[in-house]
């Protein structure tokens, strides 16, 4: 799932009456967890209440996560393409009022047993 940081919150784009808008309207406590894709884990855990924001067309954020993920060019002509009349999207926006760090390539590198060290250099 992509996201944007804006330095105080977590915001996610979704689609407007879509099942993750639907059950965050009914629960919005939530917890993410954010791991890096190669290496031994680096995971950013975030607890909060989400707040759901519905706004006609493309979400600005949701934009900006296009762009970072797809480069400039792609993610314009992804953005213009989905951009029509009666788009619906929602912002939702996690300000955490709890966050913790497992980082097991830096504080605790001894807990990943060799054998999947190992195989995580390609060595193996």
């Amino acid at each position: 799932m992509n996201f944007l940081w804006t330095g105080e919150e977590l915001v996610v784009g979704a689609f407007a009456g879509n099942y993750k808008v639907r059950d965050l309207r009914t629960r919005p406590d939530v917890a993410v967890c954010i791991d890096t894709a190669e290496g031994l884990p680096q995971v950013l855990m975030l607890r909060g209440k989400v707040t759901l924001a519905e706004v006609d067309g493309v979400l600005p954020e949701y934009a900006t996560i296009q762009r970072a993920g797809m480069g400039d060019e792609v993610g314009d002509a992804y953005v213009k393409a989905i951009d029509k009349p009666g788009l619906r999207m929602v912002r939702i926006g996690l300000r955490p009022t709890w966050v913790g760090v497992l980082d097991f390539q830096e504080r605790f590198p001894a807990m990943t047993p060799e054998p999947v060290q190992a195989a995580l250099r390609g060595e193996g």
